[in-house]
């Protein structure tokens, strides 16, 4: 325990409190010299996290706070080399590793379970925010940021830099353009309007006097926020930040206080267009957002009010908003975004492809909606299931595979950044018991009133297509760039040739092992022999197949049902991929959707439903798949989760046309946002169609031919629905009601039995099944496709399975992928080429791509991916680095993981054919790894680039300039 003021190591001692929700304590520290802040909280996790932000606003859109958060992890005092970010993430057992940039802060945290790998990704870290070497390396920035590109004297000068070009594939993405004039509407004179990660037409104005200004001004001590999670020592890791950092600096003051933005009297209305190609129609393809401020830092409680008002209102079709506003018929898709981390938190809801003339109508439904739940009464079954699926979350703490420790780290801020108690953001159980006493009283009416029907500040954003909008700017940049190189004297021209000459010989240059040497890494004496066994018993229970997955899941029930179809006509495979979307969502003969929903809510922590397609990993070609709903609640609540299961199943109702059309229509938008922001699976999925039945499978159920079936289904609906509602019910008792399906149960063996009991009154009714293996064959071929999209960058994807040519998966393929992912794809198409992001993956399967993400180069990226042979062949690494590729392979197996992803993990490996042996023998691979072995690789490498099987999703004018290398060019649409 510690005193109230007592000083450790230079942190005085301002707040101590055991906080049951985390079964830890909370320490709040200020920095004696420097006025830090920093808390710390204790509990038993081993996965620990260290996070240090500073509250950054910014003054104009150039961008320069995401500059700079890029821009610090290339290098500092104690760690010379270009990247040592990379350098860590190539070989340490970190369990999260990244910064993020916000509108008002950036954040750079990391975790790790290995105690002394911890204090070394920590040390990189601050090393990195406060004595980078950005201030002797300009050419960080023009990397990172923007420069001046031209090679040779005839060329034509263009803009480059990882940021610039991350921001033209964001900035293409109507969504963004929103989101970015939703911000400019409602703070016209906050920082808020400016756009933090830079708009692609102002980084460009950003000087690299501004971008050392702006680091000096915001990176220090007294504007710093540290937050340290875990079971590490206190004390210990204080001193050290205390003798190794914070003890260098004196108390300053800055100026980083977030201006508040007046509130308007009344609402404020822009209109701002976007970009689309030429081919694109016009017609209904308007966004429409209507925008409140709710105040300024909402206190924990009411900030987790609103979220759950908003998701009363807002979440799913049943709920009244949206239905109301889908009723209408004026849009394809209803969105809402709750923007809490920031001082004046907003709140905008969307009409997703719709017209503008639908402005005045839009903001009347809204009004008149929230004025009748006022006046009528929120539906009480709703807010009891908005509260319930809400705390639910809360106790569960499900994360996936990120550190529970990081979310809270992340959540805290929105309080801490503000000046108020970041220690509210992990007191949940208080505010959930207020909920449940308050809300018959009209809890969330009034906050209806309060928040969104008396409050003036608002705003209506309205944004359109424009076909020619990217052409004139493209016109526009080009003319601005000539002129530029035109005004440039001979002297002028060579020395901007040379500056670019300059920056690519440093990108291409190797770090010095001297240098390499100073960034710390753990031995392989360190790394367990063994790996982690995943928990799976396989029985027989109620006549089918049981798949246990035995741990401590918190009294919480994780069931999942998987379902052969292998019967179903191939050429209703689109119909059951739809169908599953539409489960949950419709009627069912015992409840309206609108009930069906609120007892899922109020019942249960959630239904979901889709298809997995898994390749048989010793069986070359061999694959299965299945549908599947699954769901979880707390034991007591067991039969009613089956009972809500079983009544989706077998009583859902497929004649309710107005809900099935928007459902459509809602589907359909949420594809094509995926083109624009996922372009890279999108594009790797669909190359993989090409050669692979499972993932010519996956194209019917969720890639780019059902996005066309879904196009084809909403424009001629009328005439196709009678046909599609029998369709559906046809395809769902033939698989629901008739065979048996496979169980999968995560928890305690009391928690078993009593999901096996609920279970048994509807599976007596079911016969056993068999699985099928390769029940479909589709006719394959080689696409080679272009597809043309209005971004400015393309997504370059390239691969083919080396399995299909006679070479065997191993795990020190692993090791390959990360050196190509983390040294030669990073340099040669990310730090030279300007891209986001590059990446190899190879998977047991044998499937092996490359691809890349925001990218502004096409032919360039492609023979990058040829020069990987020469680069395996060539290969020369030291018994260090060669350490650190394997530590950095092993790091991500290891990633600590909840009973409940280790049971879906589990059968995933089941349905695979993968085994704890599988899983040894690859560790042993990877732990094994040699450079002569990593060298053989280039022939398996060479091999699948001669198949030449590639897909790009790009520009139109990249992939038209380089149409030579498609067998198509088209849109997706």
């Amino acid at each position: 325990m510690f005193e109230l003021e007592e000083n450790v190591h230079g942190f005085i001692l301002k707040k101590e409190e055991f906080v049951e929700e985390i079964d830890g304590f909370a320490r709040m520290f200020i920095h004696e010299k420097t006025g830090a802040q920093c808390l710390y909280v204790s509990a038993e996790d081993d996965n620990k996290v260290f996070s240090i932000s500073f509250r950054t606003p910014s003054t104009d859109s150039t961008g320069v706070p995401h500059i700079i958060e890029h821009s610090t992890l290339c290098g500092s005092r104690k760690y010379p080399v270009k990247e040592p970010f990379v350098e860590l993430a190539k070989g340490s057992l970190n369990t999260f590793l990244n910064a993020m940039t916000y509108p008002d802060k950036t954040m750079y945290p990391i975790a790790s379970t290995n105690a002394k790998d911890f204090m070394n990704l920590m040390d990189v870290y601050m090393d990195a925010v406060f004595y980078p070497n950005i201030y002797e390396n300009p050419y960080t920035f023009y990397q990172e940021g923007w420069h001046y590109h031209i090679e040779n004297s005839e060329d034509p000068i263009i803009y480059n830099g990882v940021v610039y070009n991350e921001m033209k594939g964001a900035f293409s993405n109507p969504e963004e353009v929103l989101q970015n004039k939703v911000f400019e509407s409602l703070y016209p004179q906050s920082c808020y309007r400016f756009e933090s990660g830079g708009d692609p037409e102002v980084i460009p104005e950003l000087t690299y006097e501004d971008f050392l200004a702006f680091h000096k001004k915001y990176y220090h001590p007294s504007n710093s926020y540290i937050y340290l999670y875990g079971d590490g020592d206190v004390r210990d890791h204080l001193k050290y930040l205390n003798d190794e950092y914070l003890s260098d600096f004196e108390k300053q003051t800055v100026d980083s206080d977030i201006k508040e933005q007046a509130p308007f009297k009344k609402q404020q209305n822009l209109v701002a267009s976007y970009g689309v190609s030429k081919e694109e129609p016009l017609e209904n393809r308007a966004y429409l957002a209507l925008n409140v401020v709710l105040g300024n830092t909402l206190p924990y409680e009411e900030a987790l009010a609103f979220d759950i008002l908003s998701h009363i209102l807002l979440s799913n079709n049943s709920s009244p908003l949206k239905e109301a506003l889908l009723a209408l018929q004026i849009a394809e898709d209803v969105s809402y975004q709750y923007s809490n981390s920031l001082k004046q938190p907003c709140f905008s809801i969307t009409l997703k492809n719709t017209e503008a003339k639908h402005g005045e109508l839009f903001v009347k439904t809204v009004e008149d909606v929230l004025k009748k739940l006022v006046k009528d009464g929120l539906d009480p079954l709703s807010v009891e299931a908005g509260i319930n699926i809400y705390e639910f979350s809360h106790i569960e703490g499900e994360y996936g595979s990120y550190p529970k420790g990081l979310i809270y780290g992340i959540d805290i801020m929105d309080n801490w950044l503000y000046g108020n108690d970041p220690t509210d953001y992990l007191k949940y159980k208080a505010v959930f018991k207020k909920f449940k006493s308050s809300w018959k009283d009209g809890y969330f009416e009034k906050l209806i009133q309060h928040l969104l029907i008396d409050n003036t500040f608002k705003s209506l954003v309205t944004i359109v297509p424009d076909n020619n909008l990217q052409e004139q700017a493209d016109r526009k940049l080009e003319e601005k760039l000539a002129a530029y190189k035109a005004g440039l004297s001979q002297e002028e021209l060579l020395n901007l040739i040379n500056e670019t000459q300059i920056l690519m010989k440093r990108q291409n240059e190797e770090d010095s092992p001297d240098d390499l040497e100073k960034i710390p890494k753990l031995s392989l004496d360190d790394i367990n022999k063994e790996g982690r066994k995943y928990p799976i018993e396989v029985e027989k229970a109620l006549d089918t197949t049981l798949l246990f997955h035995p741990g401590f899941t918190g009294d919480i029930s994780y069931l999942k049902l998987y379902f052969d179809y292998s019967d179903i006509p191939q050429e209703d495979l689109k119909y059951l991929s739809l169908m599953c979307k539409m489960l949950g969502g419709l009627s069912t003969k015992n409840m309206d959707f609108h009930r069906l929903s609120q007892e899922i809510e109020i019942n249960t922590g959630g239904l979901s439903f889709g298809i997995e397609s898994y390749d048989d990993v010793h069986h070359l070609g061999d694959f299965r798949s299945n549908c599947y709903i699954k769901g979880k609640a707390i034991t007591e609540k067991i039969p009613t989760l089956i009972n809500l299961m079983t009544d989706v199943l077998t009583q859902t109702q497929y004649n309710e046309k107005n809900l099935i059309y928007d459902m459509i229509r809602e589907i359909k938008t949420q594809k094509e946002t995926q083109f624009l922001t996922a372009g890279h699976v999108v594009g790797v999925q669909r190359l993989q169609s090409y050669y692979s039945q499972s993932a010519r499978l996956f194209e019917e159920f969720g890639g780019i031919e059902f996005y066309r079936f879904i196009a084809d289904l909403e424009a001629s609906f009328d005439e196709k629905f009678v046909a599609l509602a029998e369709k559906m019910t046809r395809i769902s008792k033939r698989i629901f009601t008739t065979q048996k399906p496979i169980i999968s149960i995560t928890g305690t063996n009391e928690i078993k039995e009593k999901t096996l009991s609920a279970l048994e009154t509807y599976l007596s009714q079911l016969q056993q099944r068999e699985d099928k293996i390769n029940p479909f064959n589709f006719k394959l071929s080689i696409g080679n496709e272009g597809f043309l999209t209005a971004a400015k960058i393309q997504y370059v994807s390239q691969g083919y399975n080396i399995r299909e040519l006679g070479f065997e998966y191993s795990g020190a393929q692993l090791v390959l992928k990360g050196i190509l992912s983390m040294d030669y794809l990073w340099n040669k198409v990310r730090v030279q080429g300007g891209a986001y992001g590059a990446f190899f993956s190879i998977g047991r399967g044998g499937d092996l791509y490359f691809g890349s993400y925001r990218d502004p180069k096409l032919k360039k990226t492609l023979d990058a991916y040829a020069g990987t042979i020469d680069y395996i062949k060539n290969l020369d690494l030291s018994k260090r680095e060669l350490e650190k590729y394997i530590i950095g392979t092993i790091s991500s197996k290891d990633v600590p993981l909840s009973a409940s992803v280790k049971g879906e993990i589990s059968d995933n490996f089941y349905f695979s054919g993968v085994t704890n042996e599988d899983l040894q023998k690859e560790r042993k691979e990877i732990l094994e790894t040699s450079v002569e072995q990593l060298r053989s690789f280039s022939d398996m490498i060479s091999s699948v680039l001669e198949k030449n099987v590639l897909c790009v999703m790009g520009s139109e004018e990249a992939i038209k300039e380089n149409k030579e290398l498609f067998k198509e060019t088209r849109y997706i649409k």
